[in-house]
Formats: structure tokens, sequence, C-alpha cells
């Protein structure tokens, strides 16, 4: 176990074996970490260990409220100077909370580097939550919440986690409720950031800095004053084999699947580790043009390195989109879901694996969209196409007569694991994306994976994980979620599952 820091420390610096991040740990616990990178700009930002699955009934929702009041009133600036100081850096200035994670992220020129280190550090530590702010936050989250929910692509997936997980953590609501809106006030907001926004659960990271530089603006502006939180709890370590000492990191993979990123198990509180549960869900919209349908199971988390590989490379191979790309030459449209799917039955409008995946467990699945009438069809495709990768032989399916349902050849094997490579490789093209990279993996787990190791261990992945991984799928109950015309699935759903020995 490697101990939150005394305050009696001095702070420590890690290098990579590589020399290109350095992470210093100062004594209060919170870690500043950087990768002097040449380019035209600096991004630098600041990542909380907080989160929707951390909260309870009493603060459901505050992680939302806080990103909302992000660059607003502090104790140095007013809302409206914090607003003039964004539009005078003419950067790209950011703030997001996802379950597992709030950051704050700025990419500015290397002279406005102060100013905008500036302006992180006190929406991050010393915020003034104005009942006016608050008051405004009333009226604008519910239209933003009622946006939402007119959008399948971005409701649906939240109602899949709530179905999931229906016990709380990982279920719990991203966006805050309306009832809880109408409760939240500037006290009890400054309790939440009190409790969550302490040191050791804090990062600052930079790219395009130099780091000695970076530790001195940190200091200056209020980093090392804080105090470290009095139930700070030690943290598991492992070797780390590219640098110094470190604990065994995992986080890039929230980045290519849109997972909602993960951390160390120390501070899973206060609802403790998720609990999958499934379920099902149907919502009957019978104007709509299209009924869509998501099928879910419970994957790996970001702690079990090996199967998260495996899954990343099982959703490369099935892959998927729109019906609208889905032909023509030269579209290089190979997934399976492309080839066996969208270009075989002309009533599926999208088919598209997905994979959100967290610490200590992820949602791995398909979502897809047909024309009304057709969603109990739909399910026996979807369900068919996982259990042809699970078993790696011919399935038998009444609604795939012409079409072969073996498992995956080498050849699409080969091709996932390149894609899910390139994936990796040009999305850290962005500067954006190599800070909240480098942030978000300090984060969770204390060092950084440099991409190369990423890139070795996925082209470990065997067909036998990727089968294996599928077949795990099939082990745990489904979470099934139906919108739009669905009489059919509501009828025929649990018949279907039985046929492709799925737990409803």
């Amino acid at each position: 176990h490697r101990a939150v820091p005394s305050a009696s420390s001095q702070p420590t610096t890690q290098i990579s074996a590589d020399g290109q991040t350095r992470i210093t740990t100062l004594p209060n616990g919170l870690r500043i970490a950087s990768e002097r990178n040449p380019g035209h700009f600096t991004a630098l930002g600041v990542y909380v260990d907080a989160g929707s699955r951390y909260e309870d009934s009493a603060t459901s929702g505050y992680a939302h409220l806080m990103d909302r009041l992000a660059f607003r009133s502090s104790e140095r600036f007013t809302s409206a100077e914090s607003m003039a100081m964004i539009e005078k850096l003419g950067g790209s200035i950011m703030s997001s909370s996802s379950r597992e994670c709030i950051m704050y992220q700025a990419a500015v020129f290397p002279h406005d580097v102060p100013t905008a280190l500036k302006l992180l550090a006190d929406t991050t530590l010393r915020p003034k939550i104005l009942p006016e702010e608050v008051d405004e936050l009333r009226m604008a989250v519910p239209w933003e919440l009622q946006e939402v929910k007119s959008k399948p692509e971005t409701f649906l997936p939240e109602k899949l986690h709530e179905v999931a997980f229906r016990n709380g953590t990982l279920g719990s609501p991203l966006l805050c409720p309306i009832s809880q809106l109408n409760t939240a006030t500037p006290d009890s907001l400054s309790a939440y950031h009190q409790r969550w926004y302490t040191p050791e659960r804090m990062v600052v990271a930079a790219v395009g800095l130099d780091h000695d530089d970076f530790v001195r603006m940190c200091n200056d502006n209020g980093f090392a004053d804080l105090t470290a939180s009095a139930s700070a709890l030690p943290t598991l370590a492992a070797s780390d084999p590219g640098g110094d000492t470190g604990a065994s990191s995992k986080s890039w993979f929230n980045k290519i699947l849109g997972g909602g990123g993960g951390r160390t198990p120390h501070a899973i509180a206060p609802g403790g580790q998720s609990v999958y549960t499934g379920g099902t869900w149907f919502e009957s919209k019978p104007d709509v043009d299209f009924t869509q349908v998501y099928l879910g199971f419970k994957s790996a988390g970001i702690n079990d390195e090996r199967r998260l590989y495996a899954y990343a490379t099982l959703q490369m191979l099935l892959g998927g989109g729109g019906s609208f790309s889905a032909g023509g030459p030269g579209k290089g449209m190979y997934s399976r879901l492309y080839t066996r799917v969208l270009n075989q039955h002309a009533w599926i409008e999208s088919c598209v694996a997905f994979h959100h995946c967290y610490t200590d467990a992820g949602l791995f699945g398909i979502s897809a969209s047909c024309r009304p009438r057709n969603e109990h069809a739909l399910l026996d495709v979807m369900a068919s196409e996982i259990e042809a990768v699970a078993l790696g032989k011919p399935v038998v399916s009444s609604r795939r007569p012409y079409s072969s349902l073996e498992g995956p050849s080498s050849l699409e094997v080969r091709r996932a694991k390149n894609q899910l490579k390139s994936n990796l490789l040009m999305n850290l093209e962005s500067r954006m994306v190599q800070l909240e990279d480098l942030g978000r993996q300090v984060q969770m787990s204390g060092y950084k994976v440099p991409a190369d190791t990423m890139v070795e261990r996925i082209e470990a992945v065997t067909m036998d994980d990727i089968s294996n991984a599928a077949k795990e799928l099939l082990d745990s109950p489904a979470a099934l979620l139906a919108q739009g015309y669905v009489d059919g699935i509501k009828k025929f759903h649990a018949q279907v599952a039985a046929s492709h020995k799925i737990k409803i």
C-alpha cells in the first residue's frame, strides 16, 4: 500500500522510463502531472475524483450541478470577470461531469497559461456558490433534461445504466433530477464541494509545459495549500513496467469506447462496489418512426485489464453504424454488424456495438433501431450476433436463413485489432485528448501507460480471448430496453431470449 503523504513529508517526483511524463505528489496528496510535448498550444486541466456513482439520495445530481457552476463566481473573480477572462483567452475552456470524474480543461497559447491556471484554480478550489447562480440552474437544468429525454441516443444509454444497476452507484442519475434541483442550496452544494474536492482526490495535469514551471505555478495558485482530508484512505499500488513507481493503469479505453472513466478501489464511496442487476424497461411511443432497442450485459471493469482489452477488440469486431453508410463500393464497412446485419436487413435502420467501462464493472451490448412491428425480430438478430462470436460456430436463427452465422475469422480479428490501434493512435494526436488521457490515468492509478504499451496489449488479444469475453456476457442477466412501438418485444422477448440462452 502507498499511504497518502503526511503533512510533514516533502514533494516527490516520478519520471517515466522514456522521460516524457513527470508526476509530482505534493505533501497534501495532490498530484501534478505533465508531458512536455512540443506544439503551438498548451493544454491543462484539473481532475476531481468524484461523480454520480458516489452520490447518495441527499446529493444525487450534485456533480452535474457543480459542472454547471464552473467558471462563475469565486473568491477572486465575479462571474462576469470569469467570463471576460475566458473571452480574452480565446481558447477551448470547458468542464464536464461523468460517473467517476469531474473535469475542468483548457487549451490556450503558452503565454496564457498563468491566466488559464488561475481561472481553473479558482473555479475548483475557491468557488462562491451564490443563491442567484443556483436560481439560474433551476431555470436552465429542466430545459437540459427535456433536451436529453427528447433524443434516444442520449436518453437511452442513461436509462440503460439505471436498469442495469438498480441499486445505485453506476445506476445513479448522471443529470440532476428535478426533485433534487428544487432542494439544492448554496450551503448543500458548498458542503458537497468541501467533501469531494480534497487534494488526495485531485490531479492537475498539463501537456506542452515545463514540469518545474508547472509545479511552481500550481503552488502559487493555492493547490499546495489545500488540507488533506482526515478520511483519506491508502491507495492500492502495483509495479509500473514503464517507470519508477506507480500502479497498473487502464484508462485509455474509456476514451476509445466512450466509457465513463475509472479509478482506484480506495474511494468507491459511499455506495461501495457496484451491483449489476440487469432488467427490462419498455416505453410505448407508437407514433415515432423507429423503435429503439438496447441489449446490454455486464462486462469487465478497468481493474480487469486482460478482459478489458478483449472487450475493446470485441466492440471493434462487431462495429456497426447506420444504414445510410452500410453499402456502396469503397466504404470499407467490414465489421460484422455491417456485413451481417445492416447489409442484409432493409428494415434495420442502425445497429452498433457499445461498451461503457468503469472501475469495477462495465456494460457491453448492441443498440439498434428498426421500423415499427419488427422489434422482436431485431432482438433475435442482435442476440444472434453475440451468440455467434461466443460459440465460434453457426447459430440457428429463423431470421437469418441466407446468412452464415459462423464465429469470427482470423482476418476479422486482425482487422478489429488494427482498427482499435488506429483509433488509439489517431485520437492521441489531439492535444486535449493527450491531456485527458494523462490526467485520468494519473487520477486512477498514479502513472501513465504509454501508447506503445497499449498497442502491445491489444496485439496480445487472441481469438479465444474474444470468444470467451462474448461467452461471459451471456452468463449475466441481460439489460433490455425498448422505446417506440414495443408491443412485439414486450410479448415475445422472453421467448427470444430463451432461444439464445439469455437470462432476462
